[in-house]
């Protein structure tokens, strides 16, 4: 039996030229979610990434608190999908020009670009969705392999990819709850023998103080 707590990362840096790295807000989301965890006595037997820049530098805000964490195992199964290319190839599909710093434009895309690229309607994009559904399942095997308690640190698109293998839900639901993700958010699984079963989704436990609920953030 293990415990997995998936994470998805924090607050990363929308609308600069470096989307993949941390903000101060996600640095301050990464270091309360690790005190939050240290001081509940959380001990992990594993650590799992993506290979990107903000899962790594979440992780390390993470593990300010801990004397010390397992070394992480870098999955690239965990990296997000390219979402930019893909709200681009949204707005050739519809030949509208889609403000991408603006975050409200930029969401309201994203969710039509998403159901597009789930029917195959984006021919122009490096990954189709079969090949992203598949590439992050492929990771549940490595996840589920320690015995324990592990930490997973990945992206909003992964960590709800995840729950639809899990749940079987649709993908129109798969994409609005993608799209609700919080930054450092935590999803608690119990998996025996291969099998997963969902405890709780995107849980942001560690900000529930008034002092802190001003970091509860979507980007």
């Amino acid at each position: 039996m293990s415990e997995i707590l998936i994470v998805r990362h924090g607050q990363a840096s929308f609308g600069t030229d470096d989307y993949d790295r941390l903000s101060e807000t996600g640095w301050q989301q990464s270091r309360v979610l690790g005190a939050f965890l240290a001081e509940a006595g959380y001990q992990f037997d594993a650590c799992f990434t993506g290979d990107m820049r903000r899962h790594r530098e979440t992780l390390s805000g993470i593990s300010e608190s801990f004397a010390e964490l397992p070394v992480a195992t870098e999955l690239p199964g965990l990296n997000e999908y390219d979402f930019h290319t893909m709200v681009s190839s949204y707005g050739r599909l519809v030949g509208e020009i889609i403000d991408q710093r603006d975050p409200r434009i930029f969401y309201q895309a994203l969710r039509q670009a998403m159901l597009a690229w789930s029917r195959g309607e984006l021919s122009d994009i490096p990954e189709s969705w079969d090949s992203f559904e598949q590439r992050v399942q492929s990771t549940l095997s490595a996840i589920a392999e320690p015995q324990g308690r592990v930490l997973v640190v990945t992206s909003g698109g992964a960590s709800s990819a995840i729950l639809r293998t899990v749940l079987g839900v649709d993908v129109a639901t798969m994409i609005e709850l993608n799209l609700q993700a919080r930054n450092t958010a935590v999803s608690y699984y119990f998996c025996k023998n291969g099998r997963f079963k969902l405890n709780s989704f995107n849980t942001v436990s560690h900000l529930d103080n008034p002092q802190y609920r001003n970091l509860i953030t979507y980007t």
